[in-house]
């Protein structure tokens, strides 16, 4: 029999007793979760739900020229152009996934 100075196995369970599922998301209660479980089931993810939102305020900004805008401060301008950057960069990650 050789001369066996350290275990054959070095493994170890990191936090024992855990398991990994599917991760259930809760953003705290609602006043009606049926409707909320049925606006997710029919309508869609709140990602989808928001990129609808971020697809039709881009649209309003660009059709009603906002930007240009002389009304609007700076600081109201920056916050639209980084909204847009937002929005495209967003488009751009969508478009270079599969399934997209």
């Amino acid at each position: 029999m050789p001369l066996q100075l350290a275990p054959t196995s070095l493994t170890q369970p990191i936090l024992p007793n855990w398991s990994f599922h599917l991760f259930n998301v809760n953003l705290g209660s609602s006043s009606n979760p049926a409707v909320e479980q049925a606006a997710l089931d029919k309508v869609g993810s709140y990602g989808r739900q928001i990129g609808h939102l971020a697809e039709a305020l881009e649209l309003i900004v660009k059709k009603a020229k906002l930007l240009e805008n002389q009304d609007l401060t700076q600081d109201e301008k920056d916050v639209l152009q980084v909204f847009l950057g937002d929005v495209s960069v967003i488009r751009q990650i969508k478009a270079s996934q599969p399934f997209s």
